[in-house]
């Protein structure tokens, strides 16, 4: 070791823990590695010590290393760290991604650092750079940083074939990084290493899985908060949790629960902030120093936290309901008790049954070691874009020559040589690559530079899409189209705190028309396509615990050994579904209720996806497409307009395993889900252009390349196919049985799968004082036009800003306070009558009651001020209801009475309401 590293070393920690003793050893005798060690063992330095030795030691000329990291793994310590450890030992160390300025980019490009650091998507660039071209061909390491946030997407198959364009003109050796995962020797070879570098000693856990049930106390802080006894017991429980150890991280599944949770514990007083990461980096820096000063005793927050971010010493994890993983439980725990030797002790409160028992079998496996693999992908349309980004490069080359390198990347070891020509069909199609018979060349043709920027990422752009209210005519706000990619017509989600069910998808707008529902409880979550899924051996490990505490309660506290729980707990979590139907390792069970059917599975949510697509391509057969399907971990949810047979579909289950992946393929192929990923797929290969909308896209590509990734592409991500034909299997084979319910009234579980869609906030259900907080804000958020009904002047405003006007209210060109509050088509309908009016003009029937409408809005503001202001931008309340409400309610008992209304006016509507239409028939009344 050279003697400045052994200072610098001496001065920064003492000495080397065992783990970076072994991964010095190894590189240092030229090996590439993987590194697996837990969160707080000093990854980063085992990987970088030895590189910054070789650079001392050997004078290795700039750049000599690359520490490619995700995005958001380049964070403020990592980049502190290490520039600490490059000025101690006079090593440039120097950040180059998407945001870092031209100015910065040209000094990097004449004095290139030793260690540069960049993203995976910064290595598509440089590698066309020209005058940086020659510091890559010194490059002799590369570090590889969370490898498991890359194995699994197309972020890292890109990477893993610009490495092998990198290596066409560098030699360098491949150091990686990674937290415990289920598939080392895989991850090994995904990588490229030769060896694996894990620490001896076992990373220490005790994990405490609880279900609170409310006491006398916790009554009052349900009164106080405006809460349900349950919800208050487990902010109680959670509380008591952090003042007996000190700081705390509360981990959520989702971001707006966390949102949620903090705003519940802030209302209670408690020292908490949020930090997830659609929070500004300011926001997060803020909460992050907080929690370090002890400013705060608990920070709540997403998988954002699970990385290695400095916040000092936490003591204790709570994660709120359960993490759905193993690998999330280990990471997010690990981060108490960070120290090596430490025990990394963590709490789970989970809100019912089924999240209760789902939690201890996660602790379970996570004390075992029993981790998910991560599972790798390739993608036709990475492979489109790395032979575009070969040819940037060299401009020509011989056809089976990107073949070659492509080959020897892992995820493309199999890629067939027709495969190979299929993509290079799609590219000279879309007039990207040319090819040369003669002289048998691949070369470059217009558009291929701008295509190859365009996708250096395979993240897809998100664009929003409008919701329109078909009720009330309005576009009542937005959601991003990696949510909306998961709606089907007739899916039921929550927006701005209603739930909403989707009438129309209309692509080439961007438009869903809804309607409101009759019930929050039957909503999806807004959130749901953010959850993590649950894996298969999870979710059947948990029937096969329900299949123990029904016949041998010894037996299951036996599969439970090691985790922290109360017996009392599970007694009581089992009693509420033990006389019920329920499924278990051995057991579908098909329960069909009046509303819904549900098929109870536990096989997690993938694999249940490709069952639920099964079911619901044989019900369209039958009966048309009048059902909604929707797959969790253990059920699969079909809404029905009649009660089912369950026997009629208990058979629908027993098909040929072999069969499977045919039906599920036709009935993807109808989904719009298969359609956003295929614009994406075509978009990646360069087929289409990256603001193209195409409405039958499906169409457009069949039979091709494109079909088959897209394909591939859910498989992977949403729709476990293999695992369903294992289940078919098992039916046949007879190591499953299928058992039938009908019910007039939906099993606990049926109902908690109904309502709660996975997961609902915490307990199924909105608050009430939470609905008419959210209802009131979008009503202060709306957008009305302030009109004088005296001289005609108007102006566009949102509701929020008028009360403070209601102080000087009269009109600033004729003095009058006779104003009025009027949706935009209201107004304008008002100021062509009031002309007529000032000319004398006679009005007709339909002119004289727009006329009336707006004259009585404004008496109603000039009696009852601001509510007459609420009532009146509310959808369904025009004047003559508004009037009525407003004798009988004032404050709190108006916003009631308000929403109700609302809920009635949409209820008692048509079922399609185009706005056209609706004036044309006003008109002919």
């Amino acid at each position: 070791m050279h003697p400045l590293l052994k200072k610098v070393i001496r001065e920064r920690f003492g000495r080397l823990n065992e783990l970076q003793m072994k991964s010095f050893k190894e590189v240092s005798a030229g090996k590439s590695v993987l590194i697996i060690a837990p969160t707080g063992s000093g990854k980063t330095e085992a990987a970088v010590l030895p590189v910054f030795n070789a650079i001392l030691e050997e004078g290795l000329k700039p750049i000599s290393a690359l520490y490619i990291a995700p995005l958001k793994a380049l964070n403020r310590d990592l980049l502190e760290r290490l520039e600490w450890w490059g000025a101690k030992l006079g090593i440039s160390v120097e950040v180059r991604h998407g945001d870092t300025s031209a100015y910065k980019k040209a000094k990097q490009t004449k004095n290139p650092p030793q260690m540069l650091i960049i993203t995976p998507e910064t290595l598509g660039v440089i590698l066309t750079v020209k005058s940086l071209r020659k510091a890559l061909e010194n490059v002799k390491f590369i570090i590889v940083d969370e490898i498991a946030e890359l194995v699994d997407n197309k972020r890292g198959a890109q990477l893993l074939l610009n490495l092998e364009r990198l290596a066409e003109i560098a030699d360098f050796k491949r150091i990686g990084m990674t937290a415990t995962v289920g598939n080392e020797e895989e991850i090994k070879e995904w990588l490229g290493a030769e060896t694996i570098v894990k620490p001896s000693w076992k990373k220490l856990y005790r994990f405490h899985v609880l279900c609170p049930k409310p006491r006398e106390e916790d009554l009052k802080l349900a009164e106080e908060l405006s809460l349900t006894p349950d919800v208050a017991a487990r902010l109680r429980t959670l509380w008591e949790i952090v003042e007996r150890h000190g700081k705390a991280l509360i981990f959520t599944n989702t971001r707006q629960f966390a949102e949620i949770l903090a705003h519940r514990l802030k209302a209670w007083g408690k020292p908490v902030e949020v930090h997830h990461g659609s929070l500004s980096k300011e926001a997060r820096i803020k909460a992050e120093k907080a929690l370090k000063e002890g400013k705060i005793k608990a920070l709540i927050c997403t998988s954002s936290m699970e990385l290695g971010i400095d916040i000092g010493d936490v003591d204790v994890v709570i994660q709120y309901m359960s993490p759905r993983q193993v690998n999330r439980l280990v990471q997010r725990v690990g981060r108490a008790g960070h120290r090596i030797g430490e025990v990394s002790e963590g709490y789970v409160i989970t809100s019912n049954v089924e999240d209760y028992l789902q939690s201890l079998v996660i602790a379970k496996h996570a004390l075992e070691g029993r981790f998910e693999a991560v599972e790798p992908i390739g993608g036709l349309d990475v492979l489109a874009h790395f032979i575009v980004g070969l040819l940037v490069e060299y401009k020509k080359l011989p056809r089976e020559r990107p073949y070659e390198i492509a080959k020897r990347a892992y995820v493309y070891r199999d890629l067939s040589w027709s495969d190979y020509l299929d993509v290079l069909a799609v590219l000279e199609e879309a007039r990207l690559v040319g090819y040369d018979e003669e002289t048998n060349l691949l070369y470059l043709r217009r558009g291929a530079f701008q295509y190859y920027y365009e996708n250096l990422s395979t993240i897809p752009d998100e664009v929003s899409w409008r919701v329109f209210d078909a009720g009330s005519g309005h576009i009542i706000g937005r959601l991003d189209e990696s949510f909306v990619m998961d709606l089907e017509e007739g899916m039921e989600f929550v927006m701005n705190g209603r739930s909403w069910i989707l009438l129309k998808i209309d692509e080439e707008a961007r438009l869903l028309k809804v309607r409101e529902s009759k019930s929050l409880e039957s909503a999806i979550p807004s959130w749901e396509g953010e959850m993590i899924p649950v894996p298969f051996g999870v979710a059947l490990d948990v029937g096969r615990l329900k299949r123990e505490l029904a016949f041998d309660f010894k037996r299951a506290l036996e599969l439970l050994e090691g985790v922290e729980f109360s017996e009392e707990e599970l007694k009581r979590a089992f009693e509420e579904i033990k006389e019920e139907p329920f499924s278990t390792d051995r057991d579908i069970v098909v329960e069909s209720t009046p509303k819904a059917l549900i098929i109870h599975a536990d096989f997690g949510n993938r694999t249940n996806e490709a069952l639920g697509r099964l079911v619901h391509s044989f019900l369209i057969m039958r009966y048309g497409k009048v059902f909604s399907v929707r797959s969790q971990a253990h059920a699969i949810v079909i809404k029905t307009p009649f009660q089912l047979n369950p026997s009629e579909v208990k058979g629908y289950l027993y098909q040929d395993p072999e069969a499977l992946p045919f039906i599920v393929a036709r009935v993807l192929r109808d989904s719009h889900a298969y359609r956003w990923r295929m614009l994406n797929v075509a978009k990646r290969f360069g087929a289409l252009r990256r603001d193209a909308k195409i409405r039958r896209i499906e169409r457009l590509f069949e039979g091709t390349a494109i079909e088959r990734e897209t394909l591939s592409e859910l498989y992977h991500d949403k729709v476990d196919v293999e695992k369903g034909k294992l289940v078919l299997a098992m039916l046949k084979a007879g190591s499953l049985r299928v058992k039938t319910e009908l019910r007039k009234e939906p099993s606990t579980l049926a109902r908690l799968n109904v309502s709660v869609g996975g997961e609902f906030l915490i307990g199924g259900e909105l608050e009430r004082d939470e609905i008419l907080e959210l209802f009131k804000s979008r009503i202060l958020d709306h957008g009305v036009v302030l009109v004088c009904t005296n001289c005609g002047w108007s102006s566009k405003t949102k509701v929020s800003r008028l009360k403070e006007r209601l102080k000087h209210w009269e009109c600033p060109k004729c003095g009058s306070r006779m104003l009025a509050v009027a949706h935009p088509i209201d107004a304008e309908e008002f100021l062509g009558v009031l002309k007529k009016v000032r000319h004398g003009g006679k009005l007709e029937p339909k002119e004289e009651k727009a006329y009336r409408k707006l004259l009585k809005a404004a008496d109603l503001i000039e009696a009852y001020g601001f509510d007459a202001v609420l009532a009146l931008a509310s959808y369904g309340t025009g004047p003559d209801t508004a009037a009525r409400l407003l004798s009988q309610y004032r404050g709190e008992a108006l916003l009631v009475a308000l929403m109700e209304r609302e809920r009635e006016f949409v209820r008692t509507r048509r079922f399609w309401v185009d706005v056209k239409k609706e004036e044309e028939k006003k008109s002919e009344e």
